[in-house]
C-alpha cells in the first residue's frame, strides 16, 4: 500500500525514475503472486490490536502513517496515507499516528461492541516518548503545539477507553505501511499479519532476488 501511494502521486507527472520504481513494483507482485492472508482466528473475541506507525522525512518533511488492526488475532483494518502537515519532530509525528490508528481502531469498536459487548483496544506504538506524552499532556511542553484534534487520543486513554502499550521497533508491523522496506524485513511482517508464502514463490526466490533493480520491459499492451 505504501508503494502504490508514493507512485499515485505522481501519475500525472512521470519520469524514468518513476517507471522504474513501477516496474520494481509489478516485479514484486509477479514474485508473490501465490501469497495468502490466511483467516483463522487464533485469538478471543475481545482481542483487538492496533499497530500505529509514522514516517517522518522525506519529500517536504510530510507525515506518512500507517496503521494495521487485529481482532482475535485477524488483520481486518489497514491504510497509508501521507499527510499535508509539515511536523517538528519524531515524537510530534508518533503521537499523531496515534490518533490516526485510534481512529481506525473506534470503526473496529463500533461495529464489534454490537456484537460483543465493550471491548479495550490495544494501541501500539514503538515510541517510547509519544506513549509516556499519553495521559500526561498538559504538563509536557513539547506537545502544545499539537493541534488539539489529535489529543483524542489522550482522552481515550485517561478515560479507559483504549490501553496504549510500547512495542520493539522490529515487532512493528505497521511499519510496513509507513516505509520502503526490504524483503528480509517485510516477510517476517506479512507472516505475522497471517500472510503464507506458496511453494511458487520458494521457487522463484532462489533465483530471483526482489531486492535488486530489474532490467526495465515496456508491457506488450501499453
Amino acid at each position: 500500500m505504501y508503494a502504490d501511494n508514493s507512485l499515485a502521486r505522481f501519475a500525472i507527472n512521470t519520469n524514468k525514475l518513476h517507471w522504474r520504481a513501477l516496474n520494481h513494483l509489478f516485479n514484486y507482485i509477479r514474485t508473490t503472486r501465490d501469497q495468502e492472508l490466511v483467516i483463522n482466528s487464533n485469538g478471543r473475541i475481545e482481542d483487538m490490536k492496533i499497530y500505529a506507525d509514522t514516517n517522518l522525512g522525506g519529500e517536504g518533511w510530510r507525515l506518512q502513517h500507517g496503521y494495521c488492526g487485529f481482532l482475535m488475532g485477524l488483520l481486518v483494518k489497514w491504510n497509508s496515507k501521507r499527510q499535508s502537515c509539515i511536523l517538528a519532530s519524531t515524537c510530534q509525528a508518533e503521537y499523531m499516528a496515534l490518533s490516526f490508528g485510534e481512529r481506525g481502531g473506534l470503526w473496529l469498536l463500533h461495529n464489534m461492541e454490537e456484537v460483543t459487548g465493550p471491548i479495550t483496544p490495544k494501541i501500539l506504538s514503538d515510541n517510547q516518548l509519544a506513549v509516556k506524552i499519553v495521559g500526561n499532556i498538559g504538563r509536557r511542553e513539547k506537545s502544545r503545539h499539537i493541534k488539539r484534534e489529535f489529543h483524542i487520543i489522550n482522552e481515550l486513554v485517561v478515560n479507559r477507553k483504549v490501553n496504549l502499550e510500547w512495542v520493539d521497533t522490529k515487532h512493528q508491523l505497521a511499519d510496513i505501511f509507513t516505509k520502503s522496506l526490504r524483503r528480509i524485513k517485510i516477510q517476517p511482517f506479512i507472516k505475522a499479519m497471517g500472510g503464507l508464502w506458496g511453494g511458487v514463490l520458494k521457487e522463484v526466490s532462489r533465483t530471483l532476488d526482489i531486492d535488486n533493480e530489474y532490467e526495465i520491459h515496456k508491457p506488450h499492451n501499453l
